[in-house]
């Protein structure tokens, strides 16, 4: 076997090197002799079937899937490079984005962080720790349901997907009346909490017109 060699060429668009010898010449071959439908097709990341996380690289002969190679990392954003330019609370809206489905957790896990590092662990009211614990667990059964939902629509079984989305408003329609958001909330901050829960509203004396 000869020892690849680059010629170089000048065009118009620059510097063309020809490389031939070595396994270029057998690549060179083999493509000569490829059949013509053979084609390079990239499916995502922003195919509706991978959600936006993941590039499959797919090598097609007709309407054959002869190879494909997974591309994954889509849903990396620059997130740490972003917050190097941040504060720390301002860090939570970008971490609470990460998974849009229990964003709660990733907002608790970055201040958990925060706080070990800063050395005030000590110093979080234990009203905010149970109020992040619940707002997590609701967290959790609204992504199970929705998990649960999309499962059974794979499947074909679209009534799960329909009652697994209505009984997941009722968890966000929560999420809302406390932090004024449905998703993406950064309501978990460094030290505690973004406010308090809000006042109970009372009906029985809506209307009234008495003091």
């Amino acid at each position: 076997m000869t020892t690849p060699h680059a010629t170089p060429r000048a065009t118009t668009e620059g510097t063309v090197y020809t490389v031939t010898g070595g396994d270029w010449d057998e690549v060179v071959e083999s493509a000569l002799k490829a059949d013509d439908e053979r084609i390079i097709v990239n499916m995502g990341p922003q195919h509706p079937s991978t959600h936006g996380v993941l590039r499959l690289i797919l090598e097609i002969d007709g309407e054959t899937v002869t190879e494909a190679r997974c591309g994954i990392g889509y849903l990396h954003t620059g997130i740490e490079k972003n917050l190097e330019f941040r504060n720390w609370t301002q860090g939570t809206t970008f971490v609470t984005r990460m998974d849009y489905l229990t964003p709660f957790f990733n907002e608790a896990a970055y201040c958990l962080g925060v706080e070990k590092l800063l050395g005030i662990e000590d110093q979080i009211p234990d009203r905010a720790t149970v109020l992040r614990v619940l707002l997590m667990e609701l967290n959790r059964i609204s992504s199970h349901l929705v998990c649960i939902a999309t499962g059974g629509m794979e499947l074909g079984a679209t009534t799960i997907m329909i009652y697994g989305f209505r009984d997941r408003e009722l968890v966000l329609d929560l999420f809302e009346l406390i932090t004024g958001l449905r998703m993406n909330h950064a309501f978990i901050r460094p030290g505690g909490l973004a406010q308090d829960l809000p006042r109970a509203r009372s009906t029985s004396c809506a209307s009234s017109s008495g003091p």
